[in-house]
């Protein structure tokens, strides 16, 4: 029987803490932080770990949510209609079986590609427009991440801290 996944995190845990840590000289302080930064990743990995399905799903909807309003924007001018172009076949092809974060990360390359192009063919109508479209949806996506983020501490205003 193979070891669960709790099971190897927590096997590369403990090898750092007793083994890793302890064998570093009080002088590597770089290197102990970072041992130590490794060890609190694996713990918040392990604590959102079951709820990692459901945030993914979110994102990706997010991020259709935000390629659909683009979209839906006047038609982009010709410098930039191959790249909206990519964006429209992106998200179609983002509703096809696969795991969320892939299709999330393709949907961002295309908007980002988009992005540039409106930027570098000077299209700065459609650029603004983009920006007035995606700015108030990726503020509420960051908001989210903060939210999701905020168990690492780093967040003075959602970790408490």
């Amino acid at each position: 029987m193979n070891p669960s996944v709790d099971d190897r995190l927590n096997s590369v845990l403990r090898a750092l803490q007793t083994v890793v840590l302890p064998a570093l000289p009080d002088s590597a302080s770089l290197a102990r932080e970072q041992v130590m930064l490794a060890m609190g990743h694996i713990q918040i990995i392990q604590a959102q770990r079951d709820a990692t399905p459901a945030f993914e799903q979110d994102e990706l909807d997010d991020l259709r949510n935000m390629a659909g309003a683009i979209l839906a924007l006047h038609a982009a001018p010709g410098g930039c209609a191959r790249e909206r172009d990519a964006l429209a076949a992106v998200l179609e092809q983002a509703d096809a079986d696969g795991p969320p974060r892939q299709a999330a990360e393709a949907i961002r390359a295309a908007i980002d590609t988009l992005l540039i192009a409106a930027r570098t063919v000077g299209e700065a109508d459609f650029h603004t427009a983009l920006a007035a479209t995606i700015l108030p949806l990726g503020r509420a996506r960051a908001l989210k991440d903060r939210e999701w983020f905020a168990i690492m501490g780093f967040d003075i205003e959602l970790s408490g801290g």
